[in-house]
C-alpha cells in the first residue's frame, strides 16, 4: 500500500467518520425507534419483527467498528475495506429498491444516501491506495 501521512490522516477521518455514522444510525434503531421510526417513515414494529430491528442495529454496529479498526490501521485492515463497500452498496440497493417499487417513501432513501458516499469514498481510497 502506498500509505503516506496524508493518507493515513485521510483514512482516519474517512473511517473514523464513516464510524460514527454508523453507529449514530445502530443507537437510534436500538433505543430511539419510537421517534426515529416516523422520520424515516419506519412502521412500528412489535414482537418477532422488532428482532430484526435490533439485528439490523446490531448489524450496522458491528460495520461501525470494523471502520473504526480500519481508522486506526488502514493498511492492516484494508480488506475490510472491500467488505464495507459491499455493505454499503447493499444497504443503499435494499433501501432503494422497495422505493422505486413504490412501497416506500423518500425518507429512509435520503438517509441511506450517505452510504452510497461512503461507498464512493471508499472504492475512491481503494483505487488511490492500491499496491503498485
Amino acid at each position: 500500500m502506498r500509505g503516506t501521512v496524508s493518507t493515513d490522516g485521510y483514512a482516519r477521518r474517512l473511517f473514523g467518520n464513516a464510524a460514527v455514522f454508523n453507529f449514530i444510525v445502530a443507537l437510534a434503531l436500538l433505543f430511539l425507534r419510537p421517534w426515529v421510526g416516523p422520520l424515516v417513515r419506519l412502521d412500528p414494529v412489535a414482537g418477532t419483527n422488532l428482532v430484526f430491528v435490533y439485528l439490523s442495529a446490531a448489524l450496522v454496529g458491528v460495520f461501525g467498528y470494523t471502520y473504526l479498526r480500519i481508522a486506526q490501521d488502514p493498511a492492516r485492515f484494508r480488506p475490510f475495506i472491500e467488505v464495507g463497500v459491499i455493505g454499503k452498496l447493499l444497504a443503499v440497493g435494499a433501501v432503494t429498491w422497495p422505493w422505486l417499487a413504490g412501497d416506500i417513501g423518500w425518507q429512509l432513501p435520503m438517509l441511506v444516501s450517505g452510504d452510497l458516499v461512503f461507498a464512493l469514498l471508499f472504492i475512491g481510497f481503494l483505487w488511490r491506495t492500491r499496491p503498485a
